[in-house]
């Protein structure tokens, strides 16, 4: 048996290569509650007494219910509220006291699919008063949604990846205090916790993984989650290149507003995608 290097009792269950660690199931929970938690910190996310919506992403199931986990654990100690935010075909599979649900969002594009899906959070958040909405996204995900929108010279796309997304004509803040935490760590805590199994007993609904399926976002996807597992520094840098690029960007190309629907960065109070969407 190969004991943990942080408590040395425990039977590690996983070696984080960059670092050489090799952690037990508690000390890994311990380690992605520090980095949420710092993450939180440096970018004033949230509050000891915000009202707070966890927006499940149904394109990343086990991923939201990992994250929500650990969220639901650091915001025990805090007098905070916490909503979980689930579309309508996964209510027989979660169990939560604060849960409300929204429409399911079907689109094969991925940035109409995570508008769409913010939109719907919005209008949720602003009826039963909610504050914060927290989206799970990952290194992987805001690494490849960033080279996405470069590739595509598309600066509102870019600017999406921003750690928080504020929409002030509604006074509420999505943020991401997830973004630098791997996708394998949180299936692998995920799995040994045993949420991912009663997940999967409780649902007997199909769920919508293919509702996103953009061809050229899911190559570049595939190619962060490889890089990912060998060169974790590499993705961690570009992360940090993308906030300083973003930054200065938007400021140059002048988009200061946010999208009033959705919090996307833009020139005007409403993105392209919605502009489009109601001249249509």
């Amino acid at each position: 048996m190969v004991k943990c290097s942080t408590c040395r009792i425990r039977e590690a269950i996983y070696w984080r290569k960059e670092s050489g660690e090799k952690l037990c199931l508690k000390c890994l929970e311990k380690s992605l509650m520090k980095q949420v938690k710092r993450e939180i910190s440096k970018w004033s996310m949230l509050e000891p007494e915000d009202t707070i919506g966890f927006l499940f992403l149904e394109k990343y199931p086990l991923v939201s219910i990992a994250s929500y986990n650990i969220l639901k654990k650091i915001e025990q100690n805090y007098p905070s509220k916490l909503y979980l935010i689930s579309p309508k075909t996964l209510d027989k599979a979660i169990r939560e006291d604060s849960v409300v649900y929204i429409d399911t969002v079907e689109n094969k594009n991925i940035t109409a699919f995570y508008r769409l899906l913010r939109e719907k959070a919005l209008e949720k958040a602003e009826e039963i008063g909610i504050e914060k909405i927290v989206l799970p996204v990952t290194l992987e995900f805001e690494i490849t949604y960033f080279t996405y929108g470069f590739l595509k010279f598309d600066f509102e796309i870019m600017g999406e990846t921003l750690p928080k997304l504020y929409v002030n004509q509604r006074n509420i803040y999505f943020i991401k205090p997830f973004r630098k935490i791997r996708t394998k760590e949180l299936l692998i805590y995920g799995y040994f916790e045993g949420l991912f199994k009663v997940f999967e007993e409780k649902s007997k609904t199909k769920y919508c993984y293919d509702n996103v399926s953009d061809d050229f976002f899911c190559e570049i996807e595939k190619y962060f989650e490889k890089i990912s597992c060998e060169h974790f520094e590499l993705l961690d840098s570009t992360l940090k290149m993308s906030e300083i690029f973003v930054e200065k960007a938007l400021k140059e190309y002048g988009l200061t507003s946010s999208c009033r629907l959705c919090g996307t960065p833009t020139r005007d109070s409403i993105c392209s995608f919605h502009a489009i969407k109601f001249l249509a």
